[in-house]
């Protein structure tokens, strides 16, 4: 007579067929087993994958950084017009330190194209001027940028290797104990002095003049120039600066 699992209130006992339903049990215990490691497995998997999240995070603090120095720079910007502003209602002219003041190191360094926003901010103060601050602002823009950016009398030469770019400045007179040239990523600045002669008829003949000026100007990297790599050299009326050139993509 075959006999199967007999019901007992409270536990599960088995009649002639107990070995194999025993063996039975066995394997579902093992299932569930595989099954909670699986899934303990997966909840650590994704716990780590938070991490890996988690440590990704610098872009976003970057993020951050960069939007705080814009609004440092507005603030700054604000200040400056706010200055120019009331100068020019003064009647007080604006002179080189007062560009000088907010186009400087921290200007250059910490935007991406500084000489394009600088002329961006020029039209933008240009326009919201009227008559006759408009003309009395642009007239001492035009005079210190020409006298900061522009080379005048000076020339510039760039010339291309396969490995470098050379930029040479001449200079008429050039004083080279007094030049002093830095570079960084965003600018060039040289400080220089340099003799010019003038001649004019007197009575005891022609008397020839000369006088000594310093300079300061502002130049931008040529745009293939591999930024930290200049390189200096200073011969007679010339000044050299070799970059690396940057790599064709």
């Amino acid at each position: 007579m075959e006999t199967g699992p007999v019901m007992v209130p409270g536990r599960l006992t088995y009649g002639a067929g107990g070995p194999m339903n025993e063996k039975y049990t066995w394997m579902v215990v093992a299932v569930l087993t595989a099954l909670t490691l699986g899934q303990a497995c997966y909840i650590y998997s994704q716990k780590a994958s938070a991490a890996v999240t988690d440590e990704r995070q610098p872009p976003s603090m970057a993020e951050a950084y960069h939007a705080k120095a814009y609004d440092s720079q507005w603030e700054e910007l604000q200040k400056w017009r706010k200055m120019v502003r009331k100068q020019l209602d003064q009647g007080a002219p604006l002179l080189d330190p007062d560009f000088d003041g907010f186009f400087n190191d921290g200007f250059f360094s910490g935007r991406y194209e500084p000489f394009a926003e600088l002329d961006r901010i020029h039209k933008r103060m240009t326009e919201e001027f009227g008559e006759p601050e408009r003309r009395l602002f642009d007239d001492y823009w035009v005079k210190w940028y020409g006298r900061r950016m522009r080379l005048g009398q000076f020339r510039a030469e760039t010339a291309r290797t396969d490995r470098e770019v050379i930029l040479t400045i001449h200079v008429p007179g050039l004083s080279a104990k007094t030049a002093d040239v830095d570079i960084s990523n965003e600018r060039i600045k040289i400080f220089f002095e340099a003799r010019t002669a003038s001649g004019e008829k007197g009575e005891g003949g022609l008397l020839t003049r000369e006088s000594l000026q310093s300079y300061l100007k502002l130049l931008p990297l040529p745009e293939d120039a591999v930024p930290g790599t200049g390189r200096v050299e200073i011969e007679g009326e010339k000044v050299k600066i070799t970059f690396a050139l940057k790599p064709v993509r």
